[in-house]
This record gives structure tokens, sequence and C-alpha cells, in this order.
């Protein structure tokens, strides 16, 4: 059997970028369910998609595509940050042979700092509150997402103080 590699967490965290160098140092396709859901749209902002279609209509996008990618093996897949919080998402994680789901775990402050970082991010990704994406929306949503993120993952790694590089060396040594 072949393991699909799942990271979860909130945008900021690495799961893309640690996802990436991860899937080449272990020989494995890399793919991140935000790309996806994209193409299904014909745009790469999600902000867009929820402002044309909605929210609802996101989601039940995502669920489909992470029931399809979850099917193929020898993945390390960058789940989208509030992926898990679908019932449906969470099942097909449960349900799917082979997987071990990684919660990469990260300060608040912290991941502010990456998203303003990141430019692309900033202006493709919607606010998830009326907070419009600061320090408060991101201690909120985390509250409601990191009792998810936990109880979904085999193992957390706690990367406020990581790089990519120190990221991906830990998921290899601890996680895998």
């Amino acid at each position: 059997m072949h393991v699909n590699i799942v990271l979860i967490g909130y945008r900021g965290s690495g799961k893309s970028s640690a996802g990436r160098k991860l899937a080449d140092q272990l020989w494995k396709d890399f793919v991140d369910t935000d790309q996806f859901v994209c193409r299904r749209f014909e745009t790469d902002d999600i902000a867009a998609i929820w402002a044309d279609h909605g929210e609802a209509a996101f989601r039940a996008a995502e669920c489909e595509v992470v029931r399809k990618i979850l099917a193929q093996d020898d993945q390390v897949v960058a789940l989208g940050g509030g992926s898990v919080m679908q019932e449906q998402v969470r099942r097909d994680l449960a349900e799917t042979d082979g997987t071990r789901c990684i919660y990469l775990k990260c300060s608040p402050q912290v991941l502010l700092q990456r998203i303003h970082a990141d430019a692309g991010s900033e202006r493709t990704r919607p606010a998830l509150t009326e907070h419009g994406g600061g320090l408060e929306e991101i201690t909120r949503v985390l509250a409601e997402r990191e009792p998810v993120y936990e109880a979904v993952a085999d193992k957390t790694l706690n990367v406020t103080y990581l790089d990519i590089p120190d990221t991906v060396h830990h998921l290899i040594k601890s996680c895998l």
C-alpha cells in the first residue's frame, strides 16, 4: 500500500510550501486541493469564487475534489485550511486507507506575519469573518478549527518557529 500524506492547518502554516518540498524528497506527487477547486471555477482566486458563487459552492466543490484526490495513492496533499471543517472531508479522511494526516500548528501572530508576507495569499484569499483577516480573525477561526485539526490529525507538528526546510526535516524525522 502506498501512503498519502495529508497536511492540514490554517492558511500560512506552510502546507503548500512544505508539502511541495516534502513530496520532492519522498518522490511523491504533490497536490494542493485549493488549486483543483480553483480549476473547477476557472480562476486562481478563491476570494472571487466566494464573491461570485458563495462559500457553500466552494465547499461543495472542495468536498468533491478531496474525495477524488484521496482515491489516488502516493501523494503529499495540502488541504485547504477550512476543508476539515466539512463533515464529508473528515469522513473521507477517516475512511481512506493509507492516509497519514499531519496538522501544521502555528501561533496566530506568526500566521498573520506569514499571510502578510505573501501578497498573493492576501489578494486571492477571502476574509473569513467581519474582522477582515487580521489577528482577531485568525484567533477566532483557529479557536473553532483547532479542536477539529487535532481530532483529525495523526500527528501535530508545531511550525511556529520552523522555516520550510526545518518543517520538512521534522516531518520526515518525527511525523512519518
